[in-house]
């Protein structure tokens, strides 16, 4: 995983040298876009989440809380999500613009085993034998998002380096688990469980940073391409072993100027 980041960010730098050396005014486009824009963006992408031990309860150690974040992380992996939004921006200068919106995420991640274990997630001890079984479970949350942020441009070519920074609030809407349980005799258990919102947190602030390309293709329409990623600032849910949910993607932005 850290090698795509590493790959991802190699891409955005190597687009920035590309696109924004053009400080020769000859090749300067002097048709700049609206001051005020519109637009849809959707960013299909990988999801996933940060572990962290958030508080050790009566009854176990510190020892067990650990061992449930190591083996959290050893058994879980990424899955595709998506974010679609429709985004409205201010141009406050040629190369400024302050952007917010509305939109909807979706990130998700599997979680598995593949030994026999009791559903005991400190210690993992059998105790019955007959009760243990092999799991895959699909965690999903969905959010509300309002976006709020700044976007620098770079260059006055049709094609400008772009960076946008700021900070997704979102509102949880629903958290849902597909699972399957294996059990040693050949039965399977399959169903969704839309669980409780009592320990989630219903709010949560994820700081997002993307590095790409603006294509002005006139006044009125620009099209941009921007790897981003985001990872929550808050936990996500109030239990012993907590989480933090991120996702990394690539951002198409339709901006319609007005």
């Amino acid at each position: 995983m850290k090698n795509r980041f590493a790959l991802l960010l190699t891409l955005s730098l190597v687009t920035l040298a590309a696109f924004c050396t053009d400080n020769n005014s000859a090749n300067k486009d002097k048709k700049t876009f609206k001051r005020v824009y519109i637009g849809l963006s959707i960013t299909p992408d990988v999801s996933y989440r940060y572990l962290h031990g958030n508080f050790v309860p009566s009854g176990i150690s510190q020892a067990d809380v650990n061992g449930a974040v190591s083996y959290g992380n050893q058994h879980s992996v990424p899955e595709f999500g998506i974010n679609a939004a429709f985004k409205i921006g201010i141009n406050l200068t040629d190369w400024l613009a302050i952007e917010s919106g509305v939109g909807y995420s979706l990130i998700r991640y599997r979680y598995y085993s593949n030994t026999n274990y009791s559903p005991n997630v400190f210690t993992g001890n059998i105790i019955n034998p007959a009760d243990s079984f092999q799991t895959t479970d699909k965690e999903t949350y969905q959010y509300l998002t309002i976006p709020l942020g700044l976007r620098f441009s770079m260059g006055h070519k049709k094609v400008r380096g772009v960076i946008a920074l700021g900070t997704n609030f979102d509102f949880l809407l629903k958290q849902t688990a597909v699972y399957q349980y294996a059990y040693p005799d050949g039965r399977t258990v399959n169903g969704t469980s839309v669980l409780a919102p009592n320990n989630f947190n219903t709010f949560n602030l994820s700081p997002y940073l993307g590095i790409g390309i603006d294509c002005h293709f006139s006044r009125t329409f620009v099209l941009r391409v921007m790897p981003q990623a985001e990872i929550q600032g808050m936990k996500s849910i109030n239990t012993p072993v907590t989480e933090y949910l991120w996702n990394a993607g690539l951002n198409l932005s339709f901006l319609f100027g007005l």
